[in-house]
């Protein structure tokens, strides 16, 4: 069946060329490939995409075997929050390099300005560095691009790139983004020019490193000062994810109530994501999305009444 729908996709797409590859408005799995179907209906198929992002199986069968976290090689979203890494009883070493994918590179040599912490009514996910508009910005480690597009919860211009353990690292509020989606970057690679595109004061590199979804404080990882990583490895557990206590269960503050009991809905305020009313109401953009009919990618306007259950 898979192989019938691909040859269709080839009829369908015979009359471009892959030099009209727009932005990706959808992903199809099948197994372990996936096909990639871009605006302009131009395609791109992907051998294996899933299990060859991670260069450790054991921690990826452990991860989805005994916790049921899922994953999924998404070129749409930015976002994936149906996993509570909260739940974890053990911990897992995690490699950050390895003989295969030796290399680490800082994405940017500024000072760092803003660190993983509640700030205010909103929790920072990650490290901000001082750039000036136009610096160039390197991936940190060897891996592929999963996202690279203009993201509407406020990253701005983003790059997202799957590392061979799992670990994804964010960079945001890009002037401007030099690789695509799929493909194959080396730590040290320019990946595009700090800026500051989507909810930004000034110009800076906001940095985030995440496991299937869930942030964590680069600077467990990263010595920002002296420029190299703390250690080879990461021993993941729990405690790396306190920040999900507060936010994992507490509902919206203005969430509006109606007469069904069922349902529930928010008044869009300054600040607020998709993703920031997925983990305070426990579900996910997706379900958002397909409550309202909106994509991931819409902009919320203040003001705007938006369903949440």
């Amino acid at each position: 069946m898979f192989k019938v729908y691909l040859l269709f996709l080839l009829l369908l797409t015979s009359s471009f060329s892959f030099s009209q590859i727009t932005y990706p408005t959808d992903t199809i799995v099948s197994g372990q490939d996936t096909i990639v179907i871009f605006a302009n209906k131009t395609w791109e198929f992907i051998e294996k995409a899933n299990s060859k992002m991670l260069f450790n199986a054991s921690i990826y069968a452990h991860a989805t075997e005994n916790y049921k976290w899922t994953d999924k090689w998404d070129t749409v979203s930015p976002y994936n929050n149906g996993n509570d890494l909260l739940a974890m009883t053990d911990t897992i070493c995690i490699p950050l390099t390895d003989s295969m994918h030796p290399d680490f590179v800082l994405p940017h040599n500024g000072i760092v300005t803003s660190t993983y912490k509640q700030r205010g009514k909103r929790f920072h996910y990650g490290t901000d560095v001082d750039v000036i508009t136009g610096d160039t910005l390197k991936s940190c480690f060897d891996g592929v691009v999963r996202y690279a597009d203009y993201s509407s919860g406020g990253y701005g211009n983003l790059v997202i790139i799957r590392h061979y353990n799992g670990i994804e690292t964010y960079y945001a509020h890009l002037n401007k983004i030099l690789v695509k989606t799929n493909q194959e970057v080396n730590a040290g690679d320019i990946i595009g020019h700090g800026g500051t595109t989507g909810r930004s004061t000034g110009s800076h590199l906001h940095f985030e490193m995440r496991f299937f979804g869930n942030a964590l404080d680069p600077e467990k990882v990263i010595d920002f000062a002296n420029k190299k990583l703390i250690s080879d490895s990461l021993d993941m557990h729990k405690e790396l994810f306190h920040y999900k206590r507060s936010y994992q269960y507490r509902p919206a503050a203005n969430q509006l109530a109606t007469n069904n009991g069922d349902k529930s809905y928010h008044r869009i305020r300054s600040g607020d994501s998709l993703y920031a009313l997925a983990l305070r109401n426990k579900t996910t953009v997706k379900t958002i999305c397909d409550l309202n009919g909106i994509s991931s990618t819409k902009i919320l306007k203040i003001g705007q009444r938006i369903r949440i259950r």
